[in-house]
């Protein structure tokens, strides 16, 4: 992650002194001296400039543009809020400054900026901060230790296990916050998500409870199953090379325990282009003459299917006036479907967002697999003009990127923003046309009678792969 920090004050020492290597730092401080003398002791900084931090050629020249977070920790509120200012002009997702003076912290606010007030806690919130917002820490016992709050969040690996998992010599949990009541810790309790624990333990024991608890969660598609199934239904011996193909690329880059094929009996056998499968995956082959859907739903149930991955289906025309076919086959299983069309290697992820709890689940998806991938992921915000809305509520496109940045921060990704104003299918269709992968997250199985599904349009007329996630 790229950042501009302004200031090299020890709030600056402080923070330099707890990051990775994975942080490349640009350093802005009037003293050449100082800035000479701290480049070659902290490996995340790979620049340094020396200046007044708030002159914008300086800002510019720092690569403000291509900056992921500006911190502004000069001694200075009028130096601070002017870089602040410059960074939220550029567009910068996440702002940070020091507010020495506490009738300024308004204008700071005024600009959507993360404030800090000076104190002996400065330089762990900042790293804090960087590394999870989800988790506050406190300091007790005259810094000798803290006390850490954090959230149960839907893909972290410890929902829905007994208490027992968090005994650790490093820490103890001391309590935890559900549905806003007070709950004392007992052996067989079980966590739940959006449970708040509370955290005693030594100072710095925070990286401990990140790594074993925040940080980790399940790679795609295993927090849904272990297996993927990969459906040919009607293919010729070329398409059943083609879906192959691709399930074959997408399988070498993600977590996967065993695959099933499930084909039509009148379709070509495809034993001969699993040879090369065999020894890297437990592969089982399952021929049929029923339905494939009623089969997908089968062996969903029974062989812990994660991901399902096929062609698209043909459209009955009476079903599907009143229901959306392939989302509602989305709905019934518990796992997520990838629609095929032979984009890969899948390079550009596109998520279209709302906000929606399953939108949310579909940018993360797409984080983790731009990880597993090395792809870039771009988030598309559609704005229906005044007549097609009518009176419904409407969030405002920047509550919406607003959001999409707290989840950038949270998972240390670059997320592109994309506003597109007008119908939603044909802005988003069109769109996908420059991407490979579509990560759709479907809130509603049902449709009217004669009215278009948003999803279902998405799934049938986008000319890239689609991912449909209908389930958490």
């Amino acid at each position: 992650m790229k950042a501009i920090i302004c200031g090299a004050g020890q709030y600056t020492l402080n923070l330099l002194g707890r990051l990775g290597e994975r942080w490349h730092i640009t350093l802005i401080d009037p003293s050449e001296q100082r800035l000479s003398d701290l480049l070659p002791k902290y490996q995340s900084i790979v620049r340094v400039l020396a200046g007044d931090a708030s002159s914008p050629v300086l800002l510019e020249d720092a690569g403000l543009e291509a900056a992921d977070y500006v911190l502004a920790l000069t001694d200075n509120d009028k130096v601070n809020l002017a870089v602040a200012g410059f960074a939220r002009e550029k567009g910068v997702p996440h702002i940070l400054s020091l507010v020495h003076d506490f009738e300024m912290e308004e204008k700071f606010r005024e600009l959507g900026v993360h404030t800090l007030l000076p104190g002996n806690m400065v330089g762990s919130t900042l790293y804090h901060y960087l590394q999870d917002p989800r988790i506050r820490v406190f300091s007790v016992a005259h810094g000798l230790g803290e006390m850490v709050e954090m959230e149960v969040t839907r893909d972290n690996w410890i929902a829905g296990t007994a208490i027992g998992v968090l005994d650790d010599p490093e820490w103890r949990l001391t309590g935890l916050f559900r549905n806003g009541e007070l709950m004392h810790p007992i052996p067989d309790l079980t966590l739940q998500e959006g449970d708040r624990l509370i955290l005693l333990g030594q100072r710095n024991f925070f990286r401990s409870v990140c790594s074993i608890l925040a940080c980790a969660h399940m790679p795609f598609p295993m927090k849904w199953g272990r297996g993927v199934l990969i459906v040919i239904n009607g293919e010729d011996a070329e398409g059943v090379k083609q879906m192959l193909d691709e399930s074959m690329y997408l399988l070498q880059n993600i977590r996967a325990g065993h695959v099933v094929i499930l084909h039509h009996e009148e379709s070509p056998d495809p034993a001969e282009h699993l040879a090369s499968w065999t020894g890297r995956y437990d592969i089982r082959v399952h021929a049929t003459e029923k339905s494939p859907v009623r089969e997908i739903r089968r062996i969903c149930q029974q062989e812990n299917i994660g991901l399902v991955i096929t062609r698209p289906f043909e459209k009955s025309f009476l079903r599907s006036l009143t229901r959306p076919e392939t989302i509602s086959l989305a709905h019934s299983l518990n796992c997520p479907i990838l629609i095929i069309r032979h984009s890969h290697p899948y390079e550009r992820i596109l998520v279209p967002f709302n906000a929606t709890p399953m939108s949310e689940v579909a940018l993360e998806t797409a984080i983790d697999l731009s990880e597993q991938l090395n792809a870039t992921v771009d988030v598309a915000v559609v704005r229906e003009p005044e007549f097609i809305h009518g009176n419904s509520p409407d969030t405002p496109p920047e509550d919406l990127f607003r959001r999409v940045r707290e989840i950038s921060h949270i998972h240390k990704v670059k997320i592109g923003e994309i506003l597109r104003e007008g119908n939603p299918v044909r802005e988003l269709t069109d769109l996908a046309g420059e991407y490979h992968l579509m990560i759709v997250g479907s809130t509603s199985r049902e449709k009217e009678l004669l009215t278009p599904h948003v999803g279902e349009l998405l799934t049938e007329r986008t000319a890239c792969s689609v991912l449909v996630i209908a389930s958490e």
